[in-house]
């Protein structure tokens, strides 16, 4: 945890634009991969037709189409982790669900381009399936697209500032101004400090999650005990009746 935090840091701060810009940005790709998908739906809906084409000829009109989805899944992905990076088991499940699928359909067709009927219709399953996957993932870039974490948008406007320090220090500003910026400056400090100080929160968090998990661990049920955990019972009552 404590690894892929800094390593999150590390991907926003290298970020070339703001927020609003990767908000924007990746709204346009939530646009062209929900458009993409509707395309890949439809044509997967039609299914008779396209089950009498050969593998060689579902492969020729469904490459683009497929490559294209593959690399605006990707850049989704990429997107989610910036934006929300505590849910990175979540959007990497879903985008290995999506990836399996089309895999398997271009496997199918190209292991067997002159194939039977049978290969086509397994392909196009694949591709059904694919579509299935690839809305559960659009759903969850939707979610995310709406609520970004807070502190990570909070980091992209602060380095949107940070960027433009040397064009403001260039240009003469008034006192008022300069001390506002100041103030931000310290800001910026304080949360560099606070994320220094959350990091090690979460270390220790972690340390002692360890250890508590490691003592619960050394327990069993009282059942396993058996007969040798009544006689231990026991002796007190025992030693009641002989007084």
């Amino acid at each position: 945890m404590l690894n892929y935090s800094v390593c999150t840091l590390i991907m926003v701060l290298s970020c070339p634009v703001g927020v609003m810009s990767v908000v924007r940005d990746f709204d346009l790709k939530i646009s062209q991969f929900e458009d993409l998908l509707q395309k890949i739906t439809a044509k997967t809906a039609s299914g008779v037709v396209m089950e009498r084409m050969g593998p060689s000829e579902i492969w020729s009109q469904s490459e683009r189409d497929v490559t294209t989805l593959r690399s605006l899944a990707k850049q989704l992905r990429d997107y989610m982790l910036l934006l929300r990076p505590e849910r990175a088991a979540t959007i990497r499940k879903r985008f290995t669900a999506l990836m399996k699928p089309l895999s398997a359909f271009e496997e199918i067709l190209m292991r067997k381009p002159e194939g039977s009927p049978d290969d086509s219709r397994n392909a196009l399953e694949e591709l059904r399936k694919a579509t299935i996957e690839g809305s559960s993932l659009l759903e969850l870039a939707k979610e995310i697209r709406d609520n970004p974490s807070e502190s990570i948008s909070i980091i992209l406007r602060l380095k949107e500032v940070y960027d433009a320090k040397e064009y403001l220090s260039a240009i003469p500003i008034p006192e008022a101004t300069y001390v506002r910026f100041e103030g931000l400056k310290k800001e910026m400090k304080g949360l560099r400090l606070s994320i220094a100080g959350l990091e090690r929160a979460l270390k220790d968090l972690k340390d002692s999650m360890e250890a508590v998990s490691a003592e619960i661990s050394k327990f069993r049920p009282a059942s396993e005990g058996g007969r040798g955990g009544e006689a231990v019972s026991s002796t007190p009552q025992a030693e009641g009746n002989e007084e």
